[in-house]
């Protein structure tokens, strides 16, 4: 747990499954609905509240200012995603049902554009803060926490992948030592058009970068 003021970092809570359904809209506006189907919020929400699964509370860190949960990040290594990954199918076949095998297609191609990690990686799914919340260094802290920890689970690297049309996002991002390695293809998604900038870090023990 890190605190500064009335800022508290803490670890996720099932309890918590509102907020992250919210904030996932938040850090994915367009490619969530789009990739998990219209009642993607109830879908996060029954994700979150499971352990064993990329989506689950177990990943996942909220700030809160003066005790109001402001934001929330998702974060998760190779040997969690490794582990998890049949779990989490099973997961989404049980609560999209039917829709599971339209999205399908979509979902299958998803894991091969966004969230490709290697032995020794940490990826950081999403991020999204509250917008009255906006421009006060959250989002910054967040990253702090997710190196600190992924330092100590043995992790060299951290990955993240980054609409390239939010450009914001992608400006905090190299400021915190994230550079781009590629451009994705463009993934389509019926009428939609998605492309990613694929961003990393190299981190030590130290807290230095590499």
């Amino acid at each position: 747990m890190d605190k500064m003021d009335n800022i508290v970092i803490r670890k996720g809570k099932p309890e918590g499954a509102q907020d992250f359904s919210r904030l996932i809209l938040f850090a994915a506006p367009t490619f969530a609905p789009s990739l998990f189907g219209s009642d993607v919020r109830n879908l996060m929400k029954n994700l979150f509240q499971n352990t064993r699964n990329h989506f689950s509370f177990e990943h996942s860190y909220f700030i809160e200012m003066d005790d109001e949960i402001a934001g929330m990040a998702l974060a998760y290594n190779y040997k969690q995603k490794k582990e998890e990954n049949i779990h989490i199918g099973l997961l989404l076949l049980k609560y999209m049902r039917w829709s599971f095998f339209t999205h399908l297609p979509y979902l299958l191609k998803s894991e091969h554009i966004v969230g490709q990690i290697t032995e020794n990686e940490c990826y950081i799914s999403d991020m999204g803060v509250y917008p009255k919340f906006r421009g006060l260094g959250l989002g910054t802290k967040l990253f702090g926490l997710i190196e600190e920890e992924a330092r100590k689970t043995g992790s060299k690297r951290i990955i993240l992948d980054a609409e390239i049309d939010n450009k914001e996002a992608i400006k905090l991002y190299e400021r915190l030592g994230y550079k781009i390695e590629q451009k994705s293809p463009v993934f389509k998604i019926r009428d939609k058009n998605f492309e990613f900038f694929k961003m990393s870090k190299d981190i030590e023990k130290n807290g230095n970068i590499v």
